[in-house]
């Protein structure tokens, strides 16, 4: 259906008088019908689409300017105004500013307690529907002009997709562009938020700035409303034609009266005036006036009076009032103020009663509230319990004139600085943001370093030990003030919400401390599978190394986490009770654990060529599982027993999900195949055939249980996502948005939000009633993995490349918590041609850094500038050094400077290896779009693309004589290739998994490294295995001495396997010879004399290979190195794990 909007009404019309037609001419009806749709059209009121449609064009009419759009509203943030006192003047002036003069800026000014968020949330309710798009956003929390301007920008984007111009004044141009084109109402309230004591705008803000000066200076049609206590330096030369600004005074003795009318307070007129008058009508203040007489006065008006008279009660500002009413509070009344100031958004009466320290304090905490909402010192909304901006304001600032009288002065007892945080480590990203600014910044202003000693110092003394907050306020003083703590004491103190994610803690004592609800580094890798358990208490993530991870969602902690297999985990799932997690694995394995102990329960083989996505069947009966051998299974689960293999799909099966009723799985593979089998026969039911590889599917919600209609999601690498008619196997949509292939879609529990995300780096949330982009997270670095809604959907986590999980609040799109992984693997790259140098690349810091054998130093180290680097490679020179990328490209850089001098750009997906031709004139990729492509480094044009594999290329190996490449795949599958043609010659198909490695020794044989756990010798004269060396191991990679028959080996947690090609037998072991672990490497010397290795636990070691003693260790302080925790309390077994992973000792 479709409707004329009040401008499109007055549009049509014009054109039919142009044409000097009636609305009921032939011509009109022709189209229209009838009569009676006819004048439906011209009245506004709603015609279907098509015929809509026809009229417009007949009258030479723009359809898409005619027609009515439903208004865009965003007032999430707005007020709730319950009960709103007089202003009819001054909504009668703003009415008329905005609706009929149509001014582009409107401020609304005056002291705080004024009324002016009360009014202007009134003004956008009262006029939402006049506006095609109405958003308010509050400065209260100061965030940044960017991830503003990113909301707003997202929101007038709809219903088309926003992808954001990558600097400001192009974002600004965009703003107004979306300004002209539609009608919009922009409210901003708190603006003073942003401004410093001197009016000017903090540092790092004076991007709103512009804002006013773009949207003030530029003609448009939208209007920018905002409130201040203070105008905006930009506003005085604005002013005129089109900014205005309404200063708000306070209320008439009348609409004052109101407030007193509410808490049935009797006076006479007179006495009426008196208060209203002495008070400047500030409503906050006649609130607040209105509660003390009725609670402290006994509603006695004529003693008030009698104070006001003598001077008692004097009235400079709504901040002597709140001063005198705080002031009157009791000590268990200003500790929960305090608490509330420091929450900066609605807390719950739970939350603030685990801040509290003092039994007597959390058992008077309900009585207490209701004291201070009677008091008019604080609101309630339904979210919990917060303070007025103005009153919070005031709270804030008594904190931390005390906070830092408690530090300055050495006579003065800690006890403000035990009973409260000045920050929360455990808080959501953007409230920690908020105390950190207004309130751990504001004490670092004024305090000093030795203040900070000599309270730790005074701390430290304090016999017994108390328990509270003021060592962890301490150390986040030093942490915020960057003092380098090495080999600091806190041993023996509480040490509560200190964030230490961000520190290094070298040598630091916290023996005996108890650490609870602070904040350390975690370790993982790139995160590959997420999922709530069926509660939404726990969330569970998987890495490429093989650990499964279990964290409390209240508060971002880790539970436990366990090694569950040696490679990547692609795959988790709860069943639907919760008690079992299902793990899917590279390693062809599935486990099913116990979710309390973290207990194995069952481990079962389940594909020959690794576990792509398992699924929960309904009833918690089956698992269904794909993988790389191009099957589906359904395993039971109590007896682990494959019942089914479902065979037809000719490419890796990438994804598989049961339907709501459980009688159907489906499954989507690289094969550009969607198939829906039968849990009960078995039987392909239907063959769905789609343009490209599909990667990710997911059936919706069934809510109507009576309803027979059955609705399939699917996404992959033609970047849509498609819905698709079960019952049928017809597309019912296609939504585009994604600029690059997607690897995760989910649905909500009630089936109205799709998210989607993958390789552009962002998350998108689609309403399924519209098809329409709702927003689009942004975040990540990297590819995206998985996503997943919360049980309830109010959250939903996304895990990415980049060793970040995220928590998103689906309503408002803020990301609530940030899990950032630390992994320092680490792997040779190259020696330098003269032995003294060796070259290793950093995947977590993606860096490369130059080492310094002899003196065990790292000489240089330069970021390669770019995220998810897979594989690094030097040029024969080494003055070149290439980079393969998720994104998709080769950046080249200049080795000495660490400059980018070209990016290469053709892949389709991921680049995985990269390689030079001897000569170093040619490079060769490898990439997950199943191609090679030869480059010519000079030009930068790809000057061929080999095709023949049918899965991702993970290896590439030159011949020294630069004529013949080598290919491995992920299909198992080695290719040889003639560079001079170029022509595949040869295919060899002995791996039964994919290749991990490639080396031509000096004879000119093929050696391969497969995942199979067999290393196989090929005669590249006659294509011939002549050899299979059977390891206990999937390979990862092997290295060839070029001046000794020597062949080096290892995989994950296998330790290094010298082989010898002559004798063909292994060599002795190595000197403190250990796993080297995921994302490990090994090289040889130039010379052959030195054998180098890198690992997981971020060290290079050298070895001589004469005597396979250790030379060197290569290796970067870990972030907690020597750190104490012996005797610690308040942190899990699982966080002391992780500890000592990153340096700590006992």
């Amino acid at each position: 259906m479709a409707k004329a909007s009040k401008r499109g009404q007055q549009i049509l019309k014009d054109k039919l008088r142009q044409l000097g037609l009636s609305q009921t001419a032939s011509q009109v009806l022709e189209r229209a019908g009838s009569i009676g749709v006819a004048k439906r059209f011209f009245q506004g009121d709603d015609i279907r689409q098509d015929t809509f449609t026809q009229i417009c064009e007949f009258l030479g009419a723009d359809w898409q300017e005619a027609i009515a759009r439903t208004p865009q509203v965003d007032l999430k943030e707005a007020q709730q105004v319950r009960n709103f006192y007089g202003r009819t003047a001054e909504l009668q002036q703003l009415e008329q500013w905005l609706m009929g003069d149509r001014y582009q800026i409107v401020t609304i000014l005056g002291m705080g307690g004024m009324g002016k968020t009360s009014l202007a949330s009134q003004l956008a309710h009262q006029f939402k529907e006049e506006f095609e798009f109405t958003i308010w956003r509050s400065l209260r929390n100061a965030p940044s002009f960017e991830s503003i301007l990113t909301d707003i920008l997202q929101f007038l984007s709809h219903p088309q997709l926003l992808e954001l111009p990558d600097n400001l004044p192009a974002q600004l141009d965009l703003l107004m562009r979306y300004l002209v084109a539609r009608r919009c109402l922009l409210v901003i309230d708190n603006w003073e938020s942003i401004l410093s004591d001197r009016y000017y705008y903090r540092t790092g803000y004076e991007g709103y700035g512009d804002l006013i000066r773009y949207i003030g200076e530029r003609s448009h049609q939208s209007c920018l409303v905002m409130t201040s206590r203070e105008a905006p330096p930009e506003l005085s030369r604005l002013l005129g034609d089109k900014v205005r600004s309404l200063p708000l005074s306070g209320l008439s003795q009348q609409e004052g009266l109101q407030i007193f009318e509410q808490e049935s307070i009797a006076a006479n007129e007179a006495e009426w005036q008196e208060i209203i008058t002495h008070y400047a009508g500030n409503p906050l203040a006649l609130k607040i006036v209105a509660a003390g007489i009725r609670d402290l006065l006994g509603g006695d008006v004529a003693q008030m009076l009698a104070l006001m008279r003598e001077g008692g009660l004097t009235f400079g500002d709504i901040q002597d009032l709140i001063h005198r009413q705080f002031l009157r509070l009791s000590e268990v009344e200003q500790e929960v103020m305090y608490w509330l100031a420091i929450a900066r958004e609605p807390i719950s009466a739970l939350s603030l009663k685990e801040n509290l320290l003092s039994r007597e304090s959390k058992q008077r905490l309900i009585a207490t509230l209701e004291l201070l909402k009677k008091r008019s010192l604080m609101e309630v909304t339904a979210n919990g319990f917060t303070l007025q901006p103005v009153v919070m304001e005031y709270v804030n600032y008594q904190f931390i004139e005390k906070i830092c009288q408690e530090i300055n002065c050495a006579e003065q007892k800690l006890n403000l600085l035990h009973s409260h945080a000045l920050i929360e480590a455990t808080a959501k990203d953007y409230i920690r943001d908020a105390q950190t600014r207004f309130i751990l910044q504001s004490v670092a202003d004024k305090v000093d370093y030795q203040a900070i000693a000599l309270a730790l110092t005074r701390l430290k003394a304090e016999i017994p030990p108390k328990q509270g907050y003021a060592g962890g306020n301490l150390l986040n003083l030093l942490c915020y003030l960057h003092i380098d703590l090495t080999g600091y004491d806190f041993s023996n103190l509480s040490i509560w919400q200190a964030d230490l994610r961000a520190v290094e803690l070298h040598r630091v004592n916290f023996s005996n401390c108890d650490l609870a609800k602070s904040a350390f580094r975690v370790t993982f890798s790139s995160v590959m599978a997420t999922a709530f358990s069926p509660d939404g208490k726990i969330l569970a993530t998987s890495d490429v190394r093989g650990w499964i991870y279990f964290w409390l969602v209240a508060d971002g902690s880790q539970l436990f986490k366990t090694h569950a297999h040696s490679e990547f985990i692609f795959a988790l799932a709860f069943n639907h009770d919760g008690q079992i997690l299902a793990s899917g694995s590279l390693d062809r394995q599935i486990k099913l654990w116990n979710v309390k102990t973290g207990e194995c329960l069952l481990a079962m083989e389940a594909h020959a060529i690794g576990v792509a996505s398992l699924a929960f069947s309904p009833d918690d009966r089956l698992i269904a599982s794909c993988g790389g051998d191009r099957t589906v299974k359904l395993t039971e689960v109590n007896t682990g027993r494959c019942l089914m293999t479902l065979e037809g799909h000719e490419q890796i099966v990438r994804s598989v999900a049961f339907s709501p009723d459980g009688q159907m799985v489906a499954s989507c593979s690289l094969d550009s195949t969607i198939k829906l089998w039968s849990v009960q026969t078995g039987a392909c039911l239907r063959t769905i055939i789609d343009s490209s590889a599909v990667y990710a599917l997911a059936f919706a919600p069934q809510i109507d249980a009576h309803s027979s209609e059955s609705q399939l999601a699917s996404a992959g690498e033609d970047c849509l996502i498609k819905i698709w008619d079960v019952n049928t196997g017809q597309i019912v949509s296609a939504i585009a948005g994604h600029q690059k292939q997607i690897w995760a879609i989910a649905f909500s529990t009630d089936g109205q939000i799709l998210a989607s995300a993958g390789d552009d780096e962002t998350v998108k949330l689609w309403s399924m009633s519209t098809g329409e982009v709702i927003r689009t997270l942004y975040g990540h670095k990297s590819r995206i993995w998985s996503v997943a809604f919360s049980p309830d959907a109010k959250v939903l986590v996304s895990g990415s490349d980049d060793r970040i999980v995220k928590l998103w609040d689906v309503d408002t799109g803020q990301c609530i918590r940030t899990i950032q992984g630390y992994h320092k693997a680490t792997k040779p790259v190259v020696f330098s041609h003269a032995g003294d140098l060796l070259f290793s690349f950093s995947y977590e810091e993606q860096s490369v850094r130059v080492w310094d054998i002899q003196n065990a130093k790292c000489l240089k180290n330069f970021d390669l500038d770019t995220s998810g680097v897979m594989q690094v490679s030097f040029s024969p020179d080494q003055q070149t050094l290439a980079c393969g990328n998720y994104d998709h490209t080769i950046k080249i850089f200049d080795a000495k400077n660490g400059t980018c001098s070209q990016i290469l750009q053709g892949h389709s997906t991921w680049v995985r290896f990269v390689i030079f031709s001897p000569n170093g004139e040619m490079l060769i990729s490898g990439s997950g779009d199943r191609t090679i492509k030869i480059w010519h480094l000079q030009t930068g044009e790809c000057l061929h693309t080999l095709c023949g594999h049918t899965s991702p290329i993970q290896a590439l190996a030159i011949h020294a004589n630069g004529e013949i490449l080598a290919s491995g795949s992920w299909d198992g599958t080695i290719k040889v290739w003639d560079l001079r043609s170029p022509e595949c010659l040869m295919t060899f198909a002995g791996h039964s998994d994919r290749i991990e490695s490639l080396a031509f020794s000096q004879e000119g044989m093929l050696i391969s490294g497969s995942v199979d756990r067999t290393i196989k010798f090929w005669n590249l004269a006659t294509g011939i295995c002549t050899r299979t060396l059977q390891c206990q191991f999937p390979l990862w990679t092997i290295a060839l001495s070029s001046t000794s028959p020597i062949l080096a080996f290892c995989g994950y947690a296998s330790g290094i396997n010298l082989w010898c090609l002559l004798t063909h037998q292994y060599l002795n072991d190595l000197e403190g010879n250990f796993g080297i672990g995921y994302m490990g490497d090994v090289i040889f010397s130039t010379d052959g004399q030195i054998l180098a290795s890198g690992g997981e636990d971020g060290t290079n070691r050298l070895w001589d290979m004469q005597t396979g003693k250790s030379l060197k260790l290569l290796k970067i302080p870990k972030p907690y190195e020597e750190m104490n925790i012996n005797g610690i309390k308040g942190l899990t077994n699982a966080q002391k794990s992780t500890l000592r992973a990153l340096g700590a000792i006992f």
